[in-house]
Parts: structure tokens; sequence; C-alpha cells
């Protein structure tokens, strides 16, 4: 383990013992698992809409052993298509530790993904010449307005936005995460949600009717280490790997050109 990682540990105040012991989270959450004691990782991940995926990957630890074997079944065209793969202890370890801590709100995650919006990669996204779609507008101007709505309140404002807006049609992703240990009952998280980093959670299974309230969290850190478990080329991995640049550069410009636009019809 590197001195970073380590030092990062003990500023948590649990050291080592948040990825090979138990040890208790911050007030109100449960108490860490041990990763020593987790016996199997399920990831399950179907989509269907514009194409469909079914996958699943197994982390399954064997006798002895300081590191997680995974086998990866994705439905290929002709059948399906079965990969292995070692995966570090740590790695579960990191899950477990974003699991103890409490249930995260909405707003908090907000702040994480406003933070890992690009102004250029947004930019380079859409590309073009963007005038014309606001009459008296210049492209210049547009693109002045859209970094203004990369910036502090209005970006948070934006990825706000994002999480509260209503579902689309044709995208139906499904991901489920069994952790099962040795001794005590699986731990199991579950979403349906089409949002970036798919956020939120659901604590527990699918509510079985949707009147039923169940426990959320609007956690990044398990949707980091969840995707950090999985093959990169897999679709549950890039799901959940969404660049928010690329998912709210649309939106962005059209708060930018919806702006500008007004100010030129008021001027008139």
């Amino acid at each position: 383990m590197t001195s970073l990682i380590r030092a990062g540990l003990v500023v948590l105040g649990c050291g080592f013992a948040v990825f090979l012991a138990a040890c208790s989270g911050p007030a109100g959450a449960p108490a860490a698992a041990s990763v020593e004691d987790v016996r199997s990782v399920e990831i399950l991940y179907q989509y269907s809409g514009w194409g469909r995926a079914d996958e699943v990957h197994r982390l399954q630890r064997g006798p002895g052993q300081r590191s997680f074997t995974r086998t990866s079944k994705v439905e290929a065209g002709d059948g399906v298509e079965t990969t292995h793969a070692t995966v570090p202890e740590q790695r579960v370890g990191e899950l477990l530790w974003a699991l103890s801590a409490p249930p995260w709100p909405r707003e908090r995650a907000v702040q994480v993904v406003a933070r890992r919006v690009r102004p250029l990669a947004v930019l380079e996204h859409l590309g073009g010449n963007m005038e014309g779609d606001a009459p008296g507008c210049t492209s210049d101007e547009i693109v002045n307005r859209m970094y203004r709505q990369m910036e502090g309140a209005a970006l948070r404002s934006g990825v706000d936005a994002h999480y509260q807006s209503g579902m689309w049609t044709d995208d139906d992703p499904v991901m489920r995460v069994v952790i099962s240990f040795r001794r005590g009952p699986d731990r199991v998280i579950t979403s349906r949600s089409q949002k970036l980093l798919m956020l939120p959670w659901t604590l527990g299974d699918f509510p079985e009717s949707e009147e039923a309230q169940a426990p959320l969290s609007w956690s990044a850190p398990v949707s980091d280490a969840v995707r950090r478990l999985l093959p990169l080329d897999s679709q549950a991995a890039q799901r959940l790997g969404r660049d928010p640049s690329e998912m709210l550069a649309h939106s962005v410009e059209w708060a930018a050109l919806a702006e500008c636009g007004a100010e030129v019809e008021g001027a008139r």
C-alpha cells in the first residue's frame, strides 16, 4: 500500500483496519465489515433500450487468498463470453468503506459531480458553430455564457436539475450488487437510475412496490468503488463511469442559448 493511501486511511481514523479488519465508521454509520470476512461479491447489470446488455461479474476469494478472482459472464452476439481476472483485496475494501459511511444526501452528490465537469470537454463534445441557434447571438457570446453556466452555483444548479429531471424512454438500466460474508447476512445495493453514477443507490433490494419506501444513498464513492471492481470495457463499468462533461453538455448549451436569446429579445 502506498504511503498516500495509508495516510488517507489514518486521517479517516481507521488506519489499515478499514480494509483488513472491522472498524467503526462515522457517527451514525454502521461498522465497516472486515474485508477478510468477504466470501464473494456479485454484480449483476442488465440494460435494454438502444441495444441490450446482460452481465454477471462474480468476485470469489479462494482459500488463503489475499485477492479475488473475478469471473465475468457477458452476453455476446453468439452466446456468453466468459473472462477471468484478479482483483486486489483493497478494491473490495474500498466498497466496504464507502458503504460504512452514512447515506449521502443528493446535495452532496451534486457538489462532487459538479467538480468533475471539465469545461473544455463540454465544448469539445458540442463542437461546431452555434451561431443561428439563438438569433442575434454570436458563437463567442454563447460560449462565454456557457462558461458562466459551468461556474459555482450555476453549475451546481445544472447538475441538480439533471438529477431531478424526469425519466426518459429507451433507457432501462438495472444494477444489483450482493456482498456475501462468511459470517453474517449478505449486503445488497441496487439501482435503476439513468442518471450520472447511477445515483441514487437503494440500500437493499428493490422495493416490492412503487409505494414502498426504501433507504437511499447518493454516495459517489459507492459508485466509484463498484466501477473499480468491473472490467473497464464492460457496459456496467461504462455506465457508472459516464463523463458528466458529456452528459451535461447539451443542458449547458441550452441554458446559455435561452439566456442569450431572452436578452436579445428583451433589447428589441
